[in-house]
């Protein structure tokens, strides 16, 4: 979560263990007039331990990601 400035953070993935995961990603959309009317954007991806995320967010936004092994 942040404030109302937007960041990014790159996240590496170096603490999963072996093979590959699906993250699912709940991340910020465009943001709205307001930085409290942002949309959230779900999406899913592959990763492994050797992928880095990024992780941006918007005004007073945030970013959620649960990983499970596959």
């Amino acid at each position: 979560m942040t404030n109302e400035s937007s960041r990014a953070l790159p996240l590496p993935l170096t603490f999963l263990g072996g093979g590959t995961y699906t993250a699912t990603v709940y991340a910020d959309g465009t943001p709205g007039a307001s930085p409290y009317q942002t949309p959230v954007v779900v999406g899913t991806r592959t990763v492994t331990a050797a992928d880095t995320l990024d992780v941006a967010r918007a005004p007073a936004g945030g970013q959620a990601v649960v990983l499970k092994p596959n």
